[in-house]
């Protein structure tokens, strides 16, 4: 799958959203959040101990926690599990989110600093996200992120885009 392919596929997941997003996503915005999330992961590069020149595809999924500390910066510490070849991949994150608050959509960005444990490898990884979010019901929000991600593991060049759709329930 090409990256254009999976960026437009993104923005279209996006569109819909704003499109359809029933109700305005204030609660998110002071609230704690708990949630869950799946997707598709690709990873792509060669490191010592993982060799790839090629984009796959591996099913993803991982559990997020939104600490806002104020109403357009939060702090997302996350756990990603997905496939790298034959091994299980697993990201451990903390995400900056700068908010921009719509009326009926959250749209955000932000800086992913954290560390990827592939087989025997761990190596730290810095990334770049963007996504949206929107209140379903009461206590419920839906989002839809991207995340991409560069490993630094001895020398290698290991990168891994993260398409993500979740769930994700606000404490009021």
């Amino acid at each position: 799958m090409k990256t254009t392919r999976i960026i437009a596929m993104f923005a279209a997941a996006l569109l819909v959203l704003l499109a359809a997003s029933p109700l305005p996503a204030q609660g998110s915005a002071s609230s704690v959040g708990l949630g869950v999330a799946a997707g598709l992961a690709f990873p792509q590069g060669s490191t010592a101990g993982i060799a790839s020149t090629d984009w796959q595809t591996s099913f993803n999924w991982g559990f997020y926690v939104n600490i806002p500390l104020i109403s357009t910066f939060h702090l997302t510490p996350s756990a990603e599990l997905y496939r790298f070849e034959d091994q299980n991949a697993t990201d451990f994150d903390l995400a900056f989110k700068f908010i921009v608050p719509l009326p009926r959509f959250d749209l955000y960005a932000g800086l992913v600093p954290g560390l990827t444990a592939v087989g025997a490898v761990t190596a730290p990884h810095v990334g770049i996200l963007g996504g949206g979010a929107f209140r379903l019901v009461a206590n419920l929000d839906m989002f839809v992120q991207a995340k991409y991600m560069w490993l630094f593991e001895g020398g290698g060049n290991l990168r891994v885009l993260h398409v993500n759709t979740g769930i994700l329930f606000v404490f009021q």
